[in-house]
C-alpha cells in the first residue's frame, strides 16, 4: 500500500505541481498584460505631457499675442485720440479761414462800392473839369475879343486925342 500511496502522493504532488504550473502561466501572463498596460500608460502618460507642454507653449504664444494686439490697439486708440484733435484744430482753422474769407468778401465788396464811387467822383470831377476849361475857353476868348475892342478903343482916343 505504501507504493499506492506514494503513487497517489506522487498524482497529488504532479497535480499540485500542474496547478501551480497553470497558476504560474496566469501570473506570467498577468504580468505580461500589466507591463504591457504599464508601458502603455507610460506611453499615454508621456504623450498627455507633451500635449500639456504644447499646450501651456501654445497658451503662453495666445497669451503674448492678445498682449501684443492689446497694445497696438492702445497704441491705434491714442493715434486715433492724436487724429481726432487734430481733426478738431483742422476744423476750426477751417471755420476761422471760413470767416475770414466772408469778412474778405465784405470788405473787398466795401472796397469795390468805394471804388466805383471814386470812379463816379473821378468822372463828375472830369466833366466838371472838361466843364470848367470849356468856360475858360470862352471867357478867354471873351476876353480875347474885349481886350481886341480895348485895343482898337485905345487906338481910336490915341488918333482922337492926337488930332
Amino acid at each position: 500500500m505504501l507504493p499506492i500511496v506514494n503513487a497517489v502522493g506522487c498524482v497529488v504532488l504532479v497535480g499540485f505541481i500542474f496547478i501551480q504550473w497553470l497558476e504560474g502561466q496566469g501570473l506570467e501572463r498577468d504580468l505580461g498584460e500589466t507591463r504591457t498596460r504599464e508601458i502603455l500608460e507610460k506611453n499615454a502618460r508621456t504623450e498627455a505631457e507633451q500635449q500639456i507642454t504644447q499646450l501651456r507653449s501654445d497658451i503662453q504664444g495666445l497669451k503674448d499675442s492678445v498682449d501684443s494686439i492689446r497694445q497696438a490697439a492702445e497704441a491705434a486708440e491714442k493715434e486715433l485720440v492724436i487724429k481726432n484733435e487734430e481733426i478738431a484744430k483742422f476744423a476750426a482753422g477751417l471755420e476761422e479761414a471760413r470767416a475770414m474769407i466772408v469778412t474778405w468778401e465784405a470788405a473787398v465788396k466795401e472796397r469795390d462800392e468805394a471804388l466805383k464811387l471814386r470812379d463816379e467822383a473821378l468822372q463828375k470831377r472830369d466833366e466838371a473839369i472838361a466843364a470848367r476849361d470849356s468856360k475858360l475857353k470862352e471867357v478867354n476868348a471873351q476876353l480875347v475879343a474885349t481886350r481886341k475892342r480895348l485895343d482898337e478903343a485905345v487906338a481910336e482916343l490915341k488918333k482922337a486925342g492926337a488930332r
